[in-house]
């Protein structure tokens, strides 16, 4: 932890040093001087220090008493501590009256504790510094403790825009302002994209916190003055002025600075590919930079074509000029992009030029010193299951990047969570065995995750009677020998390291219908749960299983005041669970047994327990909810 102030009082010490003149023309006496006795004490402030409600730039930490004689001045150096070991503590310096500067003791509780504006313990090691006729006299005080509450605004984990855009309605949350989910004292960033009004006007809004949605405007967050806006719905509107070429403004709210800004997007964030490769039924997304190119890897088999929207074909791209290998786009009508071999290719959109290249993928690679120089490339291979390029190898910390086709025409750096085209070097810690998977398509930047490699594959596998034994069904793994899957079972079953072939698979030894031992010595099978649907949990590191079933999975949400659960029926051809009904809209999740234990929320293509509310438009749809086929949870929504 950085050291705020350095102890200006170590100044003192050098005031007892002099340079008195001696005449040494004659012998001279001095009698000694007399020793200074100081005693100081000091009494710590009672009760919580609130630093939102004081006044001034300085706070009092203790009252100081200093007993002498002759006339003295003091000061004191604290060593600040949150009572963990380890932790390096903090100086600041205290005047005579035992005071420190307010804005230190703040930035010394937020890095401790960070900036949640509740109580905390700062324990304090003061020492004093008297300096009484030039000479200095310290004092070592002891340690005290005081409660101290840092100045930060009460920040909530969702903010809602009422405005122009849906009439002024506080209890609409069509448009949420939140931050990714985590601490928002940690993170105070909230972002959220709006539509740009198709008449051309300007947008005027306010921020209805979530405990204000239907209330009065008391809690909303107003524009203040330079950029800046002000809590409790003290100021005017935020407006952001109309700008003719945007489809969107990306409003950024900064919780902690109080600062606010609004961005115009000329271009979509994605666009869709879709053709041959899934009979013209399944949009595959690439993922756009803001200046109107988009780029993504995808499977393509035969011809294809591009559209704006993934729900609908208004206003798609076809082939103006050009062949399999890129060309021009026409809005205009006209035929598909030309047929092409099955496999992956890198495809690029320029919707800035209506042009469009496609590259063949012969391989997929890490390259850098993470391997001792840049000259060997590890290559990849295609994750089918998570949807990713994955590497699997003993690495040394130091640097690296992606290419394509070994070669740096295309090539992939910058940060994990955002992979960009000639990005910077990304580096690796310390050196180690580590899984490296590469995302380059579906609704996100392109990017990539890094985890030690624990030994235990990434998925086990369910074989049964359910299936006739010939359809392993993936259960996905936490790293830890820890699995999990949602299916259909009926009859009896086992458990298998591999989808392709019975190597080492795992029999029942006791327990009961719903879990039990597992070996790989042989055995029977696991026994008949029954026939339904089950959460299915594999403990490789105990060697046990369970199930737990579940009678029903369910819509619930805004549209039925999160209150009576919206059924759905498992349809056990398609293998997913689905219902259509025009009672939809605003925000829902879907759950297990009328229960939160088990819920599903996040995005339509990567739902996930706990996940945040998902959202959709009034009208009729039908919802396909596929949930965990190779730990992929999605849900499939077809409007009607």
């Amino acid at each position: 932890m950085k050291k705020i102030l350095l102890f200006a009082g170590i100044a003192l010490f050098a005031a007892s040093c002099t340079d008195d003149y001696t005449d040494w023309a004659g012998l001279q006496r001095n009698a000694a001087e007399e020793a200074k006795t100081v005693n100081v004490s000091i009494n710590p402030v009672a009760g919580d220090i609130n630093l939102a409600s004081l006044e001034g730039d300085s706070v009092k930490l203790f009252t100081p008493t200093v007993t002498i004689s002759d006339e003295a001045t003091s000061n004191y150096l604290i060593l600040f501590s949150n009572g963990e070991e380890g932790i390096e503590p903090v100086s600041l310096e205290a005047d005579s009256e035992g005071r420190v500067l307010k804005s230190d003791l703040q930035d010394v509780v937020v890095d401790f504790f960070g900036a949640r504006p509740v109580a905390r313990t700062l324990i304090m090691d003061v020492t004093g510094y008297t300096l009484v006729n030039g000479q200095s006299i310290r004092n070592a005080l002891g340690k005290a403790s005081v409660s101290v509450i840092p100045e930060a605004p009460e920040i909530e984990a969702a903010y809602y825009l009422t405005g122009t855009l849906n009439g002024w309605v506080t209890t609409d949350t069509t448009y949420k302002l939140t931050n990714d989910g985590s601490d928002p004292y940690e993170n105070p960033i909230f972002k959220l994209r709006i539509p740009a009004p198709e008449d051309g006007s300007n947008v005027e809004f306010k921020m209805t916190p979530e405990s204000g949605l239907g209330g009065d405007w008391s809690g909303c967050l107003a524009a203040g003055e330079d950029g800046k806006f002000n809590y409790n719905n003290e100021g005017g509107n935020f407006v952001i002025v109309a700008d003719p070429d945007a489809l969107f403004y990306d409003i950024v709210f900064n919780m902690l600075d109080q600062t606010w800004s609004a961005t115009p997007v000329g271009f979509n964030e994605y666009i869709y590919e879709i053709g041959n490769e899934s009979g013209w039924s399944e949009p595959h997304a690439l993922h756009g930079n803001g200046t109107g190119q988009y780029s993504a890897v995808i499977y393509l088999d035969g011809e294809f074509k591009f559209k704006p929207n993934k729900d609908d074909w208004n206003g798609d791209w076809e082939k103006a000029s050009g062949d399999a290998t890129g060309g021009t786009l026409t809005p205009d009508g006209g035929p598909n992009m030309d047929g092409v071999d099955a496999g992956f290719y890198f495809i690029q959109v320029d919707l800035k030029e209506m042009t469009y290249k496609i590259t063949s993928v012969t391989s997929i690679s890490i390259i850098g010193s993470v391997r001792g120089a840049w000259d060997t490339d590890v290559d990849m291979t295609y994750n089918e299951n998570l949807k990713c390029w994955e590497a699997r190898e003993t690495l040394n910390a130091g640097e690296f990047k992606f290419r394509l086709n070994h070669d740096w025409a295309i090539n992939w750096g910058g940060t994990l969570d955002d992979l960009v085209q000639d990005g910077a070097n990304l580096q690796l810690a310390a050196d180690g065995p580590y899984i490296i998977r590469l995302y380059l398509s579906g609704e996100t930047p392109a990017r990539c995750t890094i985890k030690e490699d624990s030994g235990y594959p990434d998925f086990f596998y369910e074989i049964g009677n359910e299936g006739g034994w010939s359809t392993s069904h993936a259960l996905a793994g936490d790293g830890n020998g820890i699995y999990q899957g949602y299916y259909w079972l009926d009859g009896e079953y086992k458990f298998k390291p591999n989808a392709d072939n019975w190597d080492n698979d795992l029999e029942y030894v006791e327990g009961t219908t719903t879990g039990g031992t597992l070996t790989d010595g042989g055995g029977p099978n696991c026994p008949d749960p029954g026939a339904g649907f089950y959460q299915i949990n594999l403990d490789l590191t105990a060697m046990t299983f369970n199930l737990l079933k579940i009678e029903s999975i369910s819509m619930i949400g805004g549209f039925n005041g999160w209150g009576d659960d919206l059924e759905m029926t498992y349809n056990t051809t398609d293998g997913c669970w689905e219902v259509t009904t025009d009672a939809v809209s605003g925000e829902y999740k879907f759950r297990a047994n009328h229960d939160w234990g088990i819920n599903w929320g996040g995005t339509e293509t990567d739902l996930s327990q706990n996940g945040a509310n998902l959202n959709i438009e009034a009208g009729t749809y039908k919802f396909q909810l596929y949930i965990s086929y190779a730990g992929n949870n999605k849900v499939v929504i077809t409007k009607q």
